[in-house]
C-alpha cells in the first residue's frame, strides 16, 4: 500500500510539473490599425524555441508551443526565424521565411518541418520509466 501512494505522489508531481502544448498568442507591437498575424506552426509539438521576427525576439520560453501566432504585425515583408538548439530533436531546428503581409487583417500562416527526437531522449525516457518500473516492483 506504502508503495502505491509513493508512485501516486511521483505522477501526481510529474503531471504537476508539466508543462501542457498550447496555441500561443503575442503581440508584435502595441498599434493595431492596418495590421497582419503570423501563424507558426510546427510539425509536432516544440520545446525549447526561439522565435524572431525582423531581428526582434518574439518568443523565447521553454514551454511547449502547438502554434504560436503573432499579432500587430505591421504591413510590409518580414523575415521569421524559428530555432532550437534543444537536446531532445535529433537537428537543430533553423527555419527562415520572408513573409509579406498586407495589414488587412489577414492571418499569414508558416509550416515550420521538425525533426525527430534524438537517441538521447528516447535512453532518458527508457531510465526514467524503468525507475518508474522498479520502484513499483521493490
Amino acid at each position: 500500500m506504502k508503495k502505491t501512494n509513493i508512485i501516486i505522489a511521483i505522477l501526481c508531481c510529474t503531471l504537476a510539473l508539466m508543462s501542457c502544448s498550447a496555441n500561443r498568442v503575442v503581440q508584435y507591437q502595441s498599434e493595431t490599425e492596418s495590421t497582419s498575424s503570423i501563424k507558426v506552426k510546427p510539425s509536432t509539438k516544440l520545446r525549447n524555441v526561439v522565435v524572431t521576427l525582423d531581428g526582434n525576439l518574439v518568443w523565447e520560453k521553454s514551454r511547449k508551443v502547438k502554434s504560436l501566432t503573432i499579432q500587430n504585425v505591421p504591413a510590409g515583408s518580414h523575415e521569421l526565424r524559428v530555432s532550437s538548439a534543444s537536446w531532445i530533436y535529433k537537428d537543430e531546428i533553423n527555419h527562415t521565411a520572408n513573409i509579406e503581409v498586407k495589414g488587412k487583417g489577414e492571418t499569414k500562416t508558416e509550416l515550420v518541418s521538425i525533426p525527430p527526437y534524438s537517441v538521447g531522449y528516447w535512453v532518458y525516457n527508457g531510465i526514467v520509466y524503468l525507475a518508474l518500473v522498479t520502484v513499483w516492483w521493490l
